[in-house]
């Protein structure tokens, strides 16, 4: 299970070193947390939001209660999702399958060709296919039509409240 490997920022980060205990880290010990997160097959989270970014968490499929309930979940990509998604560059990819044992939803099998493809009902964009590539033949790209995140909290309850009251 990973320890120490979530992080907070600005004020709330004050809040948890003062109160909390928690240990403050340099931008470079952080970075260094980050690619061992990276090498991990650890997926990134925080809110989704351009501005106010408070937090990082770095979870796993197997310890995460967020993630663990998501992946329970027929369609994971329909409820979280990041707005980004694989893409495979035929040239570079040797087949190994590391991308598709790292992938948290399994949203990747090996196509004809020996080209991984994309389950898109599955996949939720976390990248963790592309920090893994040996080869780095995986690039992450927007997904068309994806819409922007808000900027801040309270425009994403909002976001989230028409996003409810619209299916009702």
């Amino acid at each position: 299970m990973p320890v120490g490997v979530c992080m907070w920022f600005g004020e709330m980060a004050v809040n948890i070193t003062e109160r909390l205990g928690g240990r403050r880290v340099t931008r470079e010990e952080a970075r260094e947390i980050v690619d061992r997160c990276e090498e991990l097959g650890l997926i990134h989270m925080s809110r989704n939001t351009t501005d106010e970014i408070d937090f990082m968490c770095n979870c796993d499929r197997w310890h995460c209660e967020v993630v663990g309930q998501v992946l329970k979940q027929p369609r994971p990509g329909l409820v979280f999702n990041s707005g980004f998604q694989p893409t495979f560059t035929a040239e570079r990819c040797v087949a190994c399958e590391t991308c598709i044992n790292r992938c948290p939803p399994e949203a990747l099998t090996m196509g004809e060709g020996k080209l991984p493809v994309v389950n898109t009902d599955r996949c939720f964009g976390c990248g963790v296919c592309a920090t893994g590539c040996p080869e780095g033949a995986i690039a992450m790209e927007t997904k068309p039509g994806f819409p922007v995140p808000p900027k801040t909290a309270k425009e994403l309850v909002t976001a989230l409240r028409n996003s409810v009251q619209g299916r009702n």
